[in-house]
């Protein structure tokens, strides 16, 4: 099987994953609630657990952790897209004359 059909399938397979686990158990798999009076959010980045693929951020007063399963088929995407691109610049070379 080429590089393009193995993208797609990847690229397929990380969005299917990553959308149905997001409807089944949703997005945000933890958090703290700490109420925060006059608390204006700013959002960033805190961390990634490679143990858990688990990607977490902030609002400045809670922290929030999204669920795995969403981050291990957004992985999945990229990574389908970045061979599929691999396989059409194969694909691209071998068809240019000499």
């Amino acid at each position: 099987m080429g590089l393009q059909r193995v993208g797609v399938l990847l690229l397929a397979l990380g969005l299917l994953v990553a959308t149905m686990s997001a409807v089944a158990f949703g997005t945000i798999d933890g958090r703290t609630d700490v109420g925060c009076e006059d608390h204006e959010p700013t959002y960033s980045f805190v961390g990634l657990d490679p143990a858990s693929l688990s990607v977490e951020y902030t609002d400045g007063c809670n922290l929030f952790s999204i669920n795995p399963l969403v981050t291990a088929g957004g992985g999945l995407a990229v990574l389908g897209s970045l061979i599929g691109a691999g396989g059409v610049a194969q694909a691209r070379r071998r068809a240019e004359p000499l």
